[in-house]
């Protein structure tokens, strides 16, 4: 991860935002439709703003991302989906195929509800060149969590995906993880209670909000690049590319630059970095997430050093985190 000048500034010239790009993002995600077929309580699509028309990611805006993609080699973390079911347009076998032709060694990954999967959907999915693919177990509507109707549910997509799940973590009340071997894609499931691990999404879920307000740096902006289906630009993937009111978090649509490279490093994300680099009480809608840190304490003291080294200096001058 790179915390050092460029971070802090933006970058106009193509070749440099490449990159600085190139040298910090080890994460990309990229909602390839709109669609999820699932309301669950503790996601903001519980107001079913998913459930309507499935709208594809229009094919120049992918071809963009792939295409910049392949320019740097990219073959760190290259997500599926965000607030969609990506399994529920099997267009995704394509994406999948594409994806895999234009960065050989990335790895790819989906996380899906389950919902849609069986024996010849798993096989085309490793065929088409996944890598990982994370089922996550979610409760019926309205219902708050249970262990044993999560571990229910993972047997019953286990049987119905003719793949053992062998479970290997149980915390109570928390989360239950398991595996599903196969001999080409690796296969996790989780259940987890999101009422008591889940963040309010920017305050979308008011009935997750904490009281304490979040002073913690947050890495998402540094390390990760997130782009959905309409070609909205989020800082984070706690921020929605399509909902009003988080339009003023936008970094703006990849129509509006030229390039991947030249988004993540504009004035718009620059703010992010600005904002969440330091130990400061942070400003909505950071205020309230309570995602973890997990960087350590190295990682802290290099924020840190940072924030006063990059960010303390020219605070006066610094670009809006909002518009």
């Amino acid at each position: 991860m790179h915390l050092g000048r460029a971070a802090f500034n933006p970058i106009t010239d193509r070749e440099a935002a490449k990159r600085y790009f190139a040298s910090t993002v080890a994460r990309i995600e990229v909602e390839t439709h709109s669609y999820c077929n699932r309301r669950c309580s503790y996601c903001p699509n519980v107001v079913g703003d998913r459930l309507g028309d499935n709208v594809r990611m229009e094919e120049p805006v992918w071809r963009l991302v792939l295409d910049n993609l392949a320019e740097i080699g990219f073959s760190k973390n290259f997500v599926m989906n965000s607030y969609n079911e990506p399994l529920a347009d099997r267009a995704i076998l394509d994406r999948i195929r594409e994806a895999r032709a234009a960065m050989p060694n990335a790895r790819l990954m989906i996380y899906t509800n389950g919902d849609y999967l069986d024996p010849e959907y798993i096989e085309a999915l490793a065929e088409a060149g996944l890598n990982y693919m994370h089922i996550s177990i979610h409760m019926r509507k309205d219902d708050k969590y249970s262990d044993i109707y999560a571990i229910n549910r993972m047997l019953e997509i286990s049987v119905r995906a003719g793949i053992a799940a062998h479970i290997r973590t149980v915390r109570s009340n928390e989360y239950i993880i398991a595996a599903m071997p196969h001999p080409r894609l690796e296969i996790e499931t989780r259940a987890i209670n999101f009422m008591r691990n889940g963040t309010d999404r920017g305050g979308l879920l008011p009935d997750i909000t904490p009281a304490a307000k979040r002073a913690a740096p947050c890495f998402f902006p540094f390390a990760h690049f997130i782009i959905g289906f309409s070609g909205n630009i989020v800082p984070c993937c706690h921020i929605r590319s399509d909902r009003p009111e988080h339009e003023d978090y936008l970094i703006g649509n990849l129509n509006d630059y030229g390039s991947i490279f030249q988004a993540f490093a504009s004035q718009r994300a620059v703010g992010w970095r600005r904002e969440l680099v330091s130990s400061q009480e942070k400003k909505k809608p950071c205020d309230t997430c309570t995602a973890a840190f997990m960087q350590g304490p190295q990682a802290a003291a290099a924020f840190d050093r940072a924030w006063r080294e990059h960010v303390l200096p020219t605070e006066a001058s610094a670009p809006a985190l909002v518009k």
